[in-house]
C-alpha cells in the first residue's frame, strides 16, 4: 500500500468516561471531572490536528480500550468527524510501551514511510512540533518529543526498529531509555520542542499558567473547561 504524504499521524486517546480516564488525576479532583476535562483536551487535540490544507498526513486515532466505538465517542465530544479520518483500536495490552511499539509497527505495516504518535494529555501542544517531527524523519530515523517529567507526548520512526522493549513507561526515565535503545542499534535521533502533560493535580498549575499567558489561546476548550470545573 502506498500513501500520497508517505505521512501517519497517530493519536493516542482514552473513552472520556469518568473512572476510565485522567484516573490519578481524577483521584484528587474527582473522577467526573477529570473526564470532563479530558473531553475539553479532546476537542483542542482535534481541532488542531483534523486534515485540512497544509496538514500532509493520514489521521488515525488510536483508542483505548479497544473494543468501543471511538468514531462514534469522539463524534459525541467534538461532533462530525470527517470519513478519511481512521480508527484504529490499540491492541489488548497492559503495558503502554508495547501498545506503541505495535502501532508503529503498524503504520510501517500500512506502507507509511514516516509514522508519529501522539499522546492526548496536552492540549496546548503546538501543531509546529509535529511538523518539526515529519521534517526531522526525512533525515533521522527516531524523532522524540519530551515532557517535564522525563516521558515524552511524541515519538516518531522512519520505517521500523524496536526501541520500546523494555522501557519503564510512566518514569522519569523513559525519554531517555527511549533514546538509548535506539542509538545503541545506530539510529539517528532528533528532538522536537518539550512540553509538559496533564496527569496529576500538581500539573494543573502548569497548564493554567501557559494558558493565562497566551489567553486561553494553545487550548481554548481546555481554558474554558478549567473555569466551568472550578479548577482556575
Amino acid at each position: 500500500m502506498t500513501h500520497g504524504s508517505g505521512n501517519v499521524l497517530m493519536v493516542a486517546a482514552r473513552a472520556p468516561h469518568p473512572g476510565e480516564t485522567k484516573t490519578r488525576l481524577g483521584r484528587t479532583i474527582g473522577m467526573e471531572r477529570a473526564a470532563r476535562l479530558y473531553e475539553a483536551f479532546l476537542v483542542d487535540i482535534s481541532t488542531k490536528v483534523m486534515p485540512r490544507n497544509g496538514h500532509a498526513y493520514d489521521l488515525v486515532w488510536t483508542h483505548s480500550p479497544p473494543d468501543i466505538d471511538f468514531r462514534r465517542e469522539l463524534g459525541g465530544v467534538v461532533g462530525a468527524v470527517p470519513g478519511d479520518v481512521r480508527f484504529l483500536p490499540q491492541i489488548a495490552d497492559d503495558d503502554w510501551g508495547r501498545r506503541q511499539d505495535a502501532l508503529l509497527e503498524w503504520g510501517d505495516a500500512q506502507g507509511y514511510e514516516r509514522s508519529v504518535l501522539v499522546a492526548s494529555d496536552s492540549p496546548q501542544m503546538d501543531m509546529s512540533a509535529i511538523s518539526a517531527a515529519f521534517e526531522a524523519l526525512g533525515d533521522h530515523d527516531v524523532v522524540l518529543g519530551r515532557v517535564h517529567d522525563g516521558g515524552y507526548y511524541l515519538i516518531g520512526q522512519r520505517g521500523y526498529r524496536s526501541i520500546l522493549e523494555g522501557v519503564p513507561m510512566s518514569t522519569a526515565s523513559a525519554a531517555e531509555g527511549v533514546i538509548d535503545h535506539a542509538r545503541r542499534q545506530g539510529l539517528l535521533v532528533a528532538e522536537v520542542e518539550p512540553t509538559f502533560d496533564v496527569d496529576v493535580e500538581a500539573d494543573l498549575e502548569l497548564l493554567r499558567e501557559h494558558l493565562a499567558r497566551c489567553g486561553g489561546r494553545d487550548a481554548p476548550a481546555t481554558w474554558r473547561a478549567l473555569l466551568d470545573l472550578g479548577l482556575r
